[in-house]
């Protein structure tokens, strides 16, 4: 009686959780960019099918060729989970094609596990396992790592915790798929996961049914410009979007966002390497959180590094476009900016900019010394 009583329970759990993650993958359409906006949605559509597979486990009433169809589709849920962390906290705008390889990967494991190939299921199950687990462990990482940068507190309050849970779930169905693998599934095991995957869901429906534009990452105004008057050479110059209306500031908070001005562009603070919120916010005088509403509402920042690269990047065009520094490496001009190596200087200058720091300087560096027309 008490077995079927949990057994009807878990159904339930999981009846809610498929309903409430299809309210999620619908919601996410509204998603401000477009990159977080379909990785989202299929996320939390293909967790939905994972809801509906674990109950047809309890239940078994789905026939075979829809129990694969639903199997097949959950499992990528993994590598779609993946592309949204590099959209919510790698601030990815575009996926490179390679990357659609984890959910790929991920249905093909699925296809391979449902073949019953006696020979190769214990190679495709491993490899499954790792594959899921070493995605887990990046999107844990990637959320971590960029949780102390983030600028919108909405976001580091609510969207950090929710993203590792999913991440630590996961982990845990590898650990119990270990435990089929190696013996008996414990009795209790159904009513656990379904009752894990029912708190996750809840919690992710306040972050994920409303999905406003700071919690998401919309891309804010327009930046403030450390060194404006720097043109781009030979690249298009587009309008800049509307600016909504400056926040309204008191005379303390004038007199921080002046001072970090200050710190930034008359003391160079972003010149030192490793720089951090913390670090800059014992400088300014004012609180770490009082910091970030500062740098992000009033200058238009979504993440601390891009705020302290803006400055890098700006004096690294103007060294790339002054002739008296041509013979000056490249190498040499990140070191002295800040960066502690070539390669994170090159990707930032690229993002900044759309072109390499050697095509930024050949092109300005024409355009300071034209040729003299023949009389």
């Amino acid at each position: 009686m008490t077995g079927t009583m949990t057994g009807e329970f878990s159904q339930l759990l999981l009846g809610v959780c498929a309903g409430a993650l299809l309210a999620m993958a619908a919601a996410m359409l509204r998603a401000p960019r477009p990159a977080a906006r379909w990785s989202g949605f299929a996320f939390f559509f293909c967790s939905a099918m994972f809801a509906l597979k674990l109950w047809n486990d309890i239940t078994h009433a789905m026939p075979q060729e829809l129990r694969f169809v639903i199997g097949v589709v959950a499992i990528t849920s993994v590598g779609w989970f993946w592309l949204m962390v590099m959209a919510l906290f790698g601030d990815l705008d575009r996926y490179r094609p390679v990357m659609f390889l984890a959910p790929i990967a991920m249905g093909l494991c699925g296809l391979g596990n449902f073949m019953h190939w006696d020979v190769f299921a214990p190679y495709f199950w491993a490899f499954t396992t790792l594959l899921q687990g070493a995605l887990a462990v990046m999107s844990i990482v990637i959320v971590m790592r960029s949780w102390k940068d983030d600028l919108v507190e909405s976001r580091r309050r609510l969207r950090g915790p929710f993203m590792v849970a999913v991440g630590l779930y996961i982990l845990s169905l590898n650990g119990f798929d270990i435990v089929e693998m190696l013996g008996t599934t414990p009795v209790w095991y159904p009513m656990l996961n379904a009752g894990l995957l029912a708190s996750i869901t809840v919690g992710g429906a306040f972050v994920f049914l409303d999905p406003r534009e700071a919690m998401f990452g919309a891309e804010p105004a327009q930046p403030h410009d450390p060194n404006a008057p720097v043109a781009t050479p030979a690249k298009a110059a587009s309008p800049p979007p509307e600016t909504p209306a400056a926040p309204v500031l008191d005379r303390a908070e004038k007199a921080d966002l002046e001072k970090l001005e200050c710190l930034m562009s008359k003391d160079q603070v972003w010149k030192e390497e490793g720089l951090t919120i913390a670090s800059l916010a014992l400088r300014v005088g004012v609180p770490e959180n009082q910091l970030r509403r500062l740098i992000n509402d009033c200058l238009g920042y979504r993440n601390f590094p891009s705020y302290v690269n803006a400055h890098r990047i700006a004096a690294a065009r103007s060294r790339l476009a002054d002739p008296g520094e041509s013979r000056v490496s490249i190498s040499t001009i990140a070191y002295d900016i800040g960066f502690a190596s070539l390669g994170p200087f090159n990707r930032a200058f690229k993002e900044e900019l759309g072109v390499s720091p050697s095509e930024w300087r050949r092109k300005a560096l024409e355009e300071s010394s034209p040729i003299p027309e023949s009389v």
